[in-house]
């Protein structure tokens, strides 16, 4: 079995598309799981805002902004 330290690795050699397809699979085993919900190293406020926030993109409530506009916005610099 690989270690998280080997599957990062392996993670990061993916393709950008590669890598969001996992995010978006590993996000969603998150949100769907019930035992998440009494996980502690789990931030249940954060995954229900970020649910809620999802929900909002979804259904063209608000429209989402790239990195470089949110650092512009925030006044952050880009690493």
């Amino acid at each position: 079995m690989s270690t998280v330290f080997e599957l990062e690795k392996e993670i990061l050699a993916l393709s950008a598309a590669e890598r969001e397809q996992l995010a978006a699979l590993a996000w969603d085993s998150v949100v769907s799981d019930p035992s998440a919900a009494s996980d502690p190293g789990i931030d249940r406020e954060g995954i229900e805002i970020a649910g809620q926030r999802d929900t909002e993109i979804e259904s063209g409530a608000v429209q989402p902004i790239g990195h470089a506009e949110f650092l512009r916005r925030t006044g952050g610099e880009p690493e």
